[in-house]
C-alpha cells in the first residue's frame, strides 16, 4: 500500500520546481519583450499606441505570472481569484481607454475643437469651430451687368 506523506506546511508547492532553462527562457523573453517595447515606443501608431503598448505589457505579466508566481500550475484558488481580479481590471480599463482616446471631440464649454496630444502635454485648442450641419444652399444673388 502507497502512503502518501501529507505535510502540515500550507506553502508547500504540488509540483515539481521548474528547471532552470525554463527560467532562463522567461528571462531572455521578458529581456527581448522589454526591448520591443522600447522599439515601438518609437513610432507613432496614431490611435494603436495604446493597443500596442498594452499587448506587449500583457505578454510581459503573463510570462511573470505563469512561471515567476507559478500561476500555470496553480488549478485551485489563486488562479480564479487572478482570473476574477484580471476581470476586473479590463472592466474598470475599457472604459477610460476609451474615454482617452475620444477627448478629440467638441468640447462643450468652450465650442472648440480641442486636440489632445501627448500624455502630461497640455491640450492644444486649435480655435476651430466645429463643423456646423449643412444648410440648404442660398440661392445665389444675382450680380448686375454692366
Amino acid at each position: 500500500m502507497a502512503h502518501h506523506h501529507h505535510s502540515e506546511n500550507i506553502h508547500e508547492v504540488d509540483h515539481e520546481p521548474l528547471p532552470t532553462k525554463v527560467y532562463v527562457g522567461v528571462l531572455v523573453g521578458l529581456a527581448f519583450l522589454t526591448f520591443v517595447t522600447v522599439w515601438v515606443a518609437q513610432f507613432d501608431f496614431g490611435i494603436l499606441n495604446v493597443p500596442i503598448a498594452l499587448a506587449v505589457a500583457t505578454m510581459k505579466a503573463s510570462l511573470v505570472i505563469l512561471y515567476f508566481m507559478n500561476l500555470k500550475y496553480d488549478k485551485g484558488f489563486n488562479a480564479v481569484a487572478f482570473l476574477a481580479g484580471f476581470i476586473f481590471l479590463v472592466v474598470f480599463a475599457l472604459p477610460t481607454l476609451w474615454d482617452r482616446e475620444t477627448r478629440d471631440a467638441l468640447d462643450p464649454d468652450r465650442n472648440v475643437i480641442v486636440h489632445h496630444t501627448r500624455p502630461g502635454y497640455p491640450p492644444q485648442v486649435t480655435g476651430e469651430k466645429p463643423a456646423e450641419p449643412k444648410a440648404e444652399e442660398k440661392a445665389a444673388e444675382p450680380v448686375a451687368a454692366d
